[in-house]
């Protein structure tokens, strides 16, 4: 097998070329999926550097914190590639990307503020890069803390991604991808039906309200109280609130919800009873409405590289199905982690319906 370190950086650049090349020929497209392989398993170590120093700054603030990492699936390597004239495949700063979902925006805040002191997270000129989506969300509504770091492997060094979510941003989320997932839209790119455009950023607006309440929780009847007297005091909170209302009910969305989860044929139950740390192949089939996992150790890590490749090429092109090669710290939390790919909406529904039931 080809080395990654055999590959220029021109190579890599022509690659991402070929893979959005409506007319490329079958083999060009297979050798374009080779070299994007490699590119994305040259981050994998770095990608494990950057975990492991999220993990340990994070679980100091935040000892409930969850935590992942993913190398970008070709299909969003793709549509990213589409989306952004400028961006080639070698300067795509999130190929590989880890996360911490977090209790709250206050610890949040406190585990940005401790990575930005780190070295990692400064280029050569000694500038950080980031994108605050908290304070100022996506036109969609999506709401989380977005740094890239700068750790190194044997070839140099790699751009990595870090978000940093609340748990309630990443209900939000999980439960836009789903939609995604399921109907085939790209609500996640700004694109789709206006309907649910409108439901899911009128969602995030709810969901803020909420968590600029101090100590907020859905089993504390005085802080749903007070959400709900904040609604009713203020003309754009409580027409964001109608609208929410309104669309919920118009798109039937928990019926909708319970149907997807209700669908899947889950048969990876083997998941919850794996204490090692490795990586899980999954292969979502809409049309099936099933999930088929393959679990690799840590150690395999280049037969779980290859085995995601041959899924990707059989899979190319075949939009109701969906591969991902996912990790976690531990694989047990997978399903916590990456809820999306189980249908799981269970915590999003619960504030959901806070706003939509009738008080």
């Amino acid at each position: 097998m080809k080395d990654i370190k055999n590959y220029s950086g021109k190579q890599v650049i022509k690659a991402g070329d070929m893979l959005i090349d409506p007319n490329i020929t079958e083999d060009k497209f297979e050798e374009a999926l080779d070299i994007l392989s490699y590119w994305r398993f040259s981050h994998e170590k770095p990608l494990a550097y950057a975990l492991n120093l999220l993990q340990s700054i994070s679980l100091k603030i935040d000892k409930s914190a969850i935590f992942a990492k993913r190398l970008k699936r070709f299909i969003s390597i793709k549509n990213k590639l589409l989306r952004f004239e400028t961006m080639n495949l070698k300067n795509m700063q999130d190929i590989g990307g880890c996360r911490a979902v977090v209790a709250n925006s206050k610890k949040l805040t406190q585990i940005v503020r401790a990575l930005k002191s780190r070295g990692e997270f400064k280029n050569v000129k000694g500038e950080i890069r980031y994108k605050d989506y908290v304070k100022n969300p996506k036109e969609d509504g999506y709401r989380s803390y977005h740094l890239v770091g700068y750790f190194k492997n044997h070839i140099g060094v790699k751009n990595i991604e870090i978000q940093i979510r609340t748990r309630l941003q990443h209900d939000w989320a999980t439960a836009l991808e789903i939609v995604d997932l399921f109907t085939n839209q790209s609500l996640k790119s700004n694109q789709g039906r206006e309907s649910w455009k409108e439901f899911f950023k009128n969602v995030s607006e709810q969901f803020a309200l909420m968590e600029s309440i101090h100590l907020f929780n859905l089993d504390k009847a005085n802080k749903t109280e007070e959400y709900l007297a904040i609604v009713n005091k203020n003309e754009l909170f409580k027409k964001s609130f109608l609208t929410v209302n309104r669309l919920s009910n118009e798109l039937g969305v928990t019926q909708i919800f319970e149907g997807f989860t209700n669908s899947l044929r889950i048969v990876s139950n083997r998941l919850e009873n794996i204490e090692d740390d490795g990586y899980v192949l999954i292969e979502l089939d809409i049309n099936l409405s099933q999930v088929t996992t393959t679990f690799f150790h840590r150690n395999n890590n280049q037969d779980a590289e290859n085995a995601y490749l041959d899924t990707e090429k059989r899979c190319a092109g075949k939009k109701l199905i969906v591969v991902a090669l996912v990790s976690a710290s531990s694989v047990g939390e997978i399903k916590e982690a990456y809820p999306n790919y189980f249908a799981d909406s269970s915590d999003f529904i619960k504030h959901l319906l806070l706003i939509t039931t009738p008080v």
